[in-house]
């Protein structure tokens, strides 16, 4: 399938949407590149600046803020689903994907 996986959340492509167990919601266009990246490369450090430019564009007209806004929406997302995973701030560094340790 064309579904990502990371612990027991499942990112589906077709649909923008992340599932855990029964749980579903669904995700806007950004939200949907960014999660897509963090699950693709889970517990990589990405910086501010890269996701800026990989998910905004180089001449995007946006400022980094724009990206702390949608690491919350999705920060929020994944708690409304009761993920086991989380979008853990790496200080000074960046953000990465990470299993919530029990």
């Amino acid at each position: 399938s064309s579904n990502l996986k990371f612990g027991q959340v499942e990112l589906d492509r077709n649909c923008y949407e992340l599932k855990c167990g029964c749980d579903v919601v669904r995700l806007n266009n950004k939200e949907f590149q960014l999660i897509e990246l963090f699950f693709h490369h889970p517990h990589f450090v990405f910086s501010t600046e890269h996701l800026m430019d990989k998910i905004w564009g180089a001449d995007s007209t946006s400022g980094m803020d724009v990206v702390w806004t949608y690491i919350a929406f999705l920060r929020k997302k994944l708690k409304l689903i009761g993920a086991d995973i989380e979008i853990k701030t790496v200080r000074g560094a960046g953000y990465s994907l990470e299993e919530i340790k029990c």
